[in-house]
């Protein structure tokens, strides 16, 4: 295989690990918010029966 061909795969193989590390970052995100709006939910939830028991 010619150099630049190696060479293209080899930028292609870095991109791909870059963008894999990316999304494995993304998803600890998207966990952290799925958990994060669950808490705030709760949260609603719980406030919404106070006041309804205030009336």
């Amino acid at each position: 295989m010619e150099q630049s061909q190696q060479q293209t795969l080899q930028n292609l193989g870095f991109e791909i690990a870059n963008k894999a590390i990316e999304n494995a970052q993304l998803r600890a995100q998207l966990g952290a918010l799925q958990s994060e709006n669950e808490q705030l939910k709760s949260r609603i939830e719980e406030l919404s029966k106070e006041g309804g028991n205030n009336d």
